[in-house]
């Protein structure tokens, strides 16, 4: 386990006592530790939807380019991105 400090919202904080307090939780730093891990379940969960969505469907190459347009990127910088999601992000935290 590692220490850490953070600055939240008091009513987050307010939130977090309040459910140790009503027992949901045994400390505000087990209360924070749950609600990451719960938002990384999501992503992960969220990712593999997108991820069999797109083999199921793939997203057309019209959609692509309005994107790439869009978002100032080469058309394969998105696809390969729709293709592959988190992988840009599993890379940087190898290094």
């Amino acid at each position: 386990m590692r220490r850490i400090t953070v600055s939240l919202d008091s009513a987050l904080v307010e939130l977090a006592e309040a459910e140790v307090a009503a027992g949901r939780a045994p400390s505000v730093s087990a209360w924070v530790a749950a609600a990451i891990r719960f938002r990384a379940q999501a992503r992960t969960e969220l990712i593999a939807d997108l991820v069999e969505q797109e083999r199921q469907d793939p997203t057309p190459q019209a959609e692509i380019a309005k994107l790439a347009r869009v978002l100032g990127l080469p058309s394969s910088t998105v696809k390969g991105a729709i293709q592959r999601p988190g992988r840009r992000a599993r890379q940087r935290r190898a290094s």
